[in-house]
């Protein structure tokens, strides 16, 4: 009978293991502050489960259900549009945010930086001298713009030998290994820095160990000083680890709905912890480099920068997007926030990914609209 471990991320039982990675993979906690920010619902709102979509005529929980989602969280200027759990799904359930961790890293890096813990300029041997001759001997900004073509291969399917080692170093999979800051070392570039945009979740993790050596505080930490204690989360959120007690930067993080969305809302105000100026630079992306190597079809006139992804280079939208249909929409201009977390039955769904970002964009523009 095979493991939780092996089987966590299978159709059969990732609905469940996705609110309950805690009890599958070793994990840290990212402790919430003293003070909650307090999500209050809207007097009116333009969005109910029988609201039909714009475009497609579905309505909005036939669309949450076709696009297996668990939960999702519409704030639109802090308020609550709309909030929605799936069976045997609540409020408080802790769920996987996959790669969306990787742009909460991303404006934790933003946030540093500005304190002057380190540049973007700054090479990453200054901070990790272990990776000197690799092939993360790169400077630290190709790191956060996925910019480190590496002979790596993001292969869900695991038929890359280097994938099924990166993740057993992680402890995602069974099976021996000296741990994420042994493996990170092994890895070769296949071209230099900054010639194309190449997707590799170990190009996050490495930023994410240039954070710890640089602010010499592991990432749990970070987490929790600079983005959970400002946002005013109401829920600790948690990092699985590997067995030395390395966080995984590039999807490790696990938070309720409510405290993504309020991350979100909170890049939208004066408050913000994250510098507007970081934000702004968010809008700067190599829109050559993504086009020509971009991995998300819906985005065809977008940028890559900093782990975010700008869908359109036109519209002060950003995104943060993680496998299994996880999600983070932030229109910066309106205000409209919209959390959610799913359990696709694989990684990857093209299909589904183009109908889960139409949707949202239709929510948005309901909520828009219902101001008027």
């Amino acid at each position: 009978m095979k493991t939780l471990l092996e089987t966590w991320m299978t159709p059969e039982t990732n609905r469940w293991a996705f609110t309950h990675v805690r009890e599958i993979i070793p994990t840290a906690k990212v402790a919430r502050g003293n003070s909650t920010f307090e999500l209050t619902a809207a007097a009116r709102s333009a969005v109910a489960p029988d609201t039909p979509l714009r475009h497609s005529g579905v309505p909005v929980e036939k669309y949450l259900e076709s696009t297996a989602t668990d939960s999702i969280v519409v704030l639109s200027r802090g308020e609550v549009q709309f909030e929605w759990y799936a069976e045997n799904t609540s409020a408080d359930a802790l769920h996987i945010n996959f790669s969306v961790t990787k742009s909460l890293l991303g404006l934790l890096g933003g946030i540093l930086a500005a304190d002057g813990a380190f540049a973007f300029t700054d090479p990453v041997t200054k901070y990790v001298p272990e990776v000197a001759g690799s092939g993360f001997d790169v400077g630290i900004q190709p790191l956060f713009d996925m910019a480190v073509p590496l002979a790596f291969s993001e292969d869900y399917a695991m038929g890359d030998p280097r994938m099924i080692e990166y993740r057993r170093a992680t402890g995602w999979i069974p099976g021996g290994s000296e741990g994420l800051h042994a493996f990170l070392p092994s890895l070769e570039r296949r071209a230099p820095e900054g010639a194309e945009y190449h997707y590799a979740s170990p190009t996050s993790d490495m930023a994410g160990w240039v954070l710890e050596r640089a602010t010499g505080r592991r990432l749990p930490d970070l987490f929790s000083t600079h983005l959970w204690t400002p946002i005013g989360a109401e829920s600790d959120a948690d990092l699985t680890v590997d067995a030395h007690g390395a966080g995984r930067a590039a999807g490790g993080l696990s938070c309720s709905t409510r405290d993504l969305a309020r991350l979100g809302h909170h890049l939208t105000i004066d408050r913000s912890p994250v510098p507007e100026g970081f934000v702004r630079d968010l809008f700067t992306g190599d829109a050559a480099r993504w086009r020509a190597g971009a991995h998300i079809r819906d985005f065809p006139n977008g940028t890559y920068r900093n782990f975010w992804y700008v869908p359109d280079t036109d519209a002060p939208v950003v995104c943060a997007v993680g496998i299994h249909g996880q999600i983070l929409y932030v229109d910066l201009a309106e205000g409209v926030v919209i959390a959610k977390h799913s359990s696709w039955p694989t990684p990857l769904d093209d299909e589904m990914r183009t109908v889960q970002f139409r949707g949202l964009r239709d929510i948005a523009a309901a909520v828009v609209d219902g101001r008027q």
